[in-house]
């Protein structure tokens, strides 16, 4: 019965059924209607022919992709642990010596300095009197590489980015995103299909790729760094509190 029912929530199973509802519809439109239900009857046909021969892709089970996740991000919380890193996240853009964006990850959250973090960085030791911290690519970048073959965000006012992040919504990715600014700081609040399995504490550190991703086309779109605050789960939701580094 479980194997049945995970066959039946596969997109393509549920494609192949309803189209031979619309072939069995248009058999009946065909046969008992007039003029314009055979025209329907053959549209019905046609379209329902379509999903069931078309319509195939295979899916990765969710708990296979949520595998994957999880053993990347877990890897990522052992080294902030064994570095005993305690400071939150700052999203950086690209500049002059990065050619894509990064997270940096401090060792405490008060008075940050970031050191020159360039593509080879990934390690900074604080020898230079700059913070000690984890410098890694956000788990986001390939989704928002992704995303941004429908809607960029470089160079982007940040009154204007919440209409853009809408783009997370139109493909399914997220149910709903605000961005509001509040109390001298901005309101970054995720809704997501499933409930969000991460840790509050690590999220504020490394967030997961969906939550990642989003944060990391704000920082590209004002091209600014911005530091998360905190981070709240509350059921499907999550909000992030983060400020913008000058």
């Amino acid at each position: 019965m479980r194997k049945l029912n995970k066959y039946v929530s596969q997109p393509q199973f549920r494609a192949k059924i309803l189209g031979i509802l619309l072939i069995f519809i248009g058999v009946i439109f065909i046969v008992h209607g007039g003029e314009l239900f055979i025209k329907l009857g053959f549209s019905s046909i046609l379209i329902g022919l379509f999903m069931i021969v078309m319509i195939n892709e295979k899916t990765v089970p969710e708990n296979i992709s949520n595998a994957q996740i999880k053993g990347h991000m877990d890897a990522v919380r052992q080294i902030t642990e064994q570095l005993n890193l305690k400071g939150n996240a700052v999203f950086l853009p690209r500049n002059g010596i990065l050619t894509e964006e990064r997270v940096f990850i401090p060792l405490q959250n008060s008075k940050i300095t970031l050191p020159q973090i360039d593509n080879d960085l990934v390690f900074a030791t604080g020898g230079d009197g700059t913070s000690l911290g984890l410098s890694l690519p956000p788990s986001g970048l390939s989704l928002l590489a992704e995303i941004e073959k429908e809607t960029s965000f470089h160079d982007t006012d940040i009154d204007h980015i919440e209409e853009k992040l809408q783009t997370f919504v139109g493909m399914d990715i997220l149910k709903s995103v605000s961005l509001k600014q509040k109390d001298g700081q901005w309101n970054l609040i995720l809704e997501k299909p499933l409930y969000c399995a991460q840790d509050e504490s690590f999220c504020k550190q490394y967030p997961c790729p969906t939550c990642s991703a989003v944060l990391t086309a704000i920082s590209k779109a004002i091209n600014q760094k911005i530091q998360l605050q905190d981070a709240i789960h509350k059921g499907k939701k999550t909000t992030f509190y983060f400020t913008i580094m000058r």
